[in-house]
């Protein structure tokens, strides 16, 4: 089977069990190989047609910042999955090594394989915005923990804090969540998004600015911009940028991290640093 690899990804994160590995990141190194049919792309020679190993590597990297798991054996089965959700992809080969983790060692690893399981569908992949302005700590907290309930969250970004839109109303707190679901984009919406809504107590009214316990909305859906908003909004923009900076914007050709830093000049919106949504 054809192959496509990426060689050396060096990230940064939490992994270990020790108190000083918990407290601190440090170096990961990944090597992938890609399983997959690559034909298609060699014979038409777009770009479209081949299997994505930018948008594997950017999520990789967003995984790995935030995961914090104790086992690079569970880390680099965490990485396989998310790589056999990835359109095109059959298989994987992944390595997994914490440099200079034993004395007299370069490193320390696992490899591991994993495919595609014949017959069953890809899950879906997709980028979910939470906000609130009512109790927002305790309200996005409980999001979380009910989305948890019915997908897989891969990452959270950070919670930022900015200005209500459209009135003067108490400021909003906003992240975003990159899931994976077996659900189609109606589904997830109807299903479990606005569920989560109705038990922590969302009231909707004419007023569309009206202050909320909490808001959730599908941003992104396998690659595609369900929200015009994500590119103009800076509480979309910019947390969702932490997770995916890479994504294009067609008309203008600019990705979504230059979006974010160019509405971070002109806008309130401030991390909250003591609120990880990773570990709830």
């Amino acid at each position: 089977m054809d192959q496509t690899f990426i060689k050396d990804l060096l990230v940064r994160g939490i992994i270990g069990i020790s108190e000083r590995e918990r407290s601190q990141k440090q170096d990961i190194l990944i090597n992938m190989v890609l399983f997959g049919d690559i034909s298609k792309a060699g014979q038409s020679d777009a770009i479209e047609d081949c299997i994505n190993y930018r948008t594997v590597a950017k999520k990789t990297i967003a995984y790995v910042e935030r995961a914090a798991r104790y086992t690079v054996e569970a880390l680099a089965s965490d990485l396989a999955r998310l790589c056999l959700e990835e359109p095109g992809v059959e298989g994987v080969r992944i390595r997994v090594e914490k440099p200079g983790a034993v004395r007299f060692a370069q490193s320390v690893g696992v490899e591991i394989e994993r495919f595609h399981p014949t017959g069953q569908q890809r899950r879906h992949q997709a980028y979910i915005s939470l906000g609130s302005n009512i109790a927002p700590r305790q309200n996005l907290i409980q999001a979380v923990q009910l989305l948890r309930q019915a997908v897989s969250v891969n990452a959270m970004s950070s919670v930022w804090e900015s200005e209500a839109v459209g009135s003067a109303g108490p400021r909003f707190m906003n992240a975003t969540a990159w899931i994976s679901t077996d659900l189609d984009a109606v589904s997830l919406k109807e299903q479990v998004l606005r569920s989560i809504e109705e038990k922590l107590g969302r009231v909707r009214s004419e007023d569309k600015y009206a202050p909320r316990t909490i808001d959730l909305d599908i941003l992104v859906f396998d690659e595609k911009v369900l929200d015009d908003g994500l590119w103009k909004q800076d509480f979309l923009a910019i947390p969702t940028a932490e997770l995916r900076p890479d994504l294009l914007e067609e008309q203008t050709g600019r990705n979504l991290g230059e979006i974010a830093q160019s509405l971070k000049s002109h806008s309130s919106a401030v991390v909250v640093p003591d609120l990880d949504l990773n570990n709830v």
